[in-house]
């Protein structure tokens, strides 16, 4: 059996209920339907549901089973979630993208870098920058550093394209989960030159750390947005007393 078997498991029922196959309110299959339906254990079923549960799509109700509380009619149609690509969102926001290959290095991460990016001092890093318009609108960058021995290969038309098309379709890696940190900041000299600010004189900044499968962090990313183009949803579960 696949190691990471739940992340196929919650990647499976996230995009069910994203189309409308589990219907908002609804109860998904009991755990013995789905041990069945996915040929694995009980306990890759329960972890691929409490991982929705904590994502906000679904909340289990005990004696009756696991209800759908994620209605995708409900969401802001701008709104960015989850570990989409910047591709998928073009796709589904209906827009022309386009990604500049703006820098392609590789260093070495001193004690700064490290600390900024939550790598160990001395890792092989790749640093990369891409500027994204949506259209002929200038909406933002993205400044990545990439594990260089778990990411290799990267080229300047790897990453015009899609770096996780890459590591996903080419190298068959995994894409687990991304811990962020989202703050609203004065926009600087480099942002006026990449995006379109207009009116604004501050930018939307996501600061996300990203593991694979197996819990190896990957990717330290710095993105920084347009107001008024991204949104961001999160879901606030409040602990049971």
């Amino acid at each position: 059996m696949p190691k990471a078997v739940f992340q196929d498991i919650y990647r499976a029922l996230k995009q069910n209920i994203e189309d409308g196959i589990f219907a908002y309110q609804s109860f998904l299959p009991s755990e013995a339907e789905l041990t069945a339906r996915f040929d694995c254990s009980r306990s890759s079923v329960r972890r691929a549901l409490r991982m929705l549960a904590e994502d906000g799509y679904v909340q289990s109700q005990q004696g009756k089973g696991v209800r759908v509380i994620r209605n995708p009619a409900l969401l802001d149609i701008s709104g960015y979630n989850g570990l989409e690509t910047f591709n998928e969102l073009a796709a589904r926001l209906d827009f022309t993208p386009h990604t500049d290959a703006v820098l392609l290095e590789e260093i070495v991460a001193d004690d700064g870098l490290a600390e900024t990016t939550g790598f160990a001092t001395g890792s092989r890093l790749t640093h990369i920058m891409r500027a994204r318009r949506a259209d002929d609108i200038r909406i933002s960058t993205d400044e990545s550093f990439y594990l260089a021995d778990e990411v290799p290969g990267l080229t300047l038309e790897i990453i015009a394209n899609s770096v996780y098309a890459y590591l996903e379709g080419e190298l068959g890696m995994k894409i687990g989960t991304s811990k962020r940190t989202i703050t609203v900041e004065a926009a600087t000299e480099n942002d006026r030159r990449y995006i379109d600010l207009g009116e604004f004189n501050a930018v939307g900044v996501m600061r996300s750390h990203t593991f694979d499968a197996d819990g190896v962090m990957i990717e330290y990313t710095e993105s920084r947005q347009r107001p008024g183009f991204f949104a961001y949803h999160e879901t606030a579960v409040r602990s049971q007393r």
